[in-house]
């Protein structure tokens, strides 16, 4: 198996960072495949299924496994991992005695809930290090250029990327430096 991987160069702009200005490697990602995405894909592995039955499948995976993990239970996938629940406590969570515990909302305890999900099986695990850069071939893809602009009548700051494609690094520089902008979009 070979996965193809880009790799882009991103500079540190963490003006408080040691680190602050040096250029780091960045994975390139796309964004997130839907259920729908995910559903073709996999078909496209050559599956025994349809469409159709994939994506039934996987909504009731979407329904059953918050559901299941409400209820206390985990839910593993065989061969790849286990989705489990968690909470995040308040600062104020920690009560003196049964009593006041009982007497306070659990919602005022409580900050955040949490499917998680944990890796399993040895197949996956090789897949959460070296391993899986094994697995891996990289080639260099873009600089990835964080701008930061001001509305000058808001004085809203929002930032954007600008991504300079590194086998044209040396024309990029022989123009002085600055691409032309663009936001995505555009």
């Amino acid at each position: 198996m070979n996965l193809q991987m880009q790799i882009d160069a991103r500079r540190n702009n963490n003006e408080s960072s040691t680190k602050y200005g040096r250029i780091y490697p960045a994975l390139y990602l796309k964004g997130c495949l839907s259920t729908g995405g995910l559903v073709k894909r996999m078909a496209e592995h050559g599956s025994l299924v349809t469409d159709e039955v994939l994506a039934l499948v996987l909504a009731q995976l979407k329904k059953c496994i918050p559901e299941l993990c409400s209820q206390g239970y985990s839910v593993e996938l065989e061969g790849l991992g286990t989705f489990y629940p968690s909470i995040d406590c308040a600062p104020n969570a920690g009560k003196s005695d049964v009593e006041t515990f009982i007497d306070t909302p659990c919602e005022d305890m409580i900050k955040g809930v949490f499917l998680r999900f944990r890796a399993t099986g040895d197949d996956i695990q090789k897949l959460s290090s070296k391993y899986y850069k094994a697995l891996c071939s990289f080639k260099k893809g873009d600089y990835v250029k964080v701008n930061m602009v001001e509305d000058p009548q808001t004085h809203k700051r929002t930032t954007w990327i600008e991504r300079i494609p590194l086998d044209q690094w040396e024309e990029y520089k022989a123009n002085g430096g600055s691409a032309v902008p663009t936001r995505p979009g555009d």
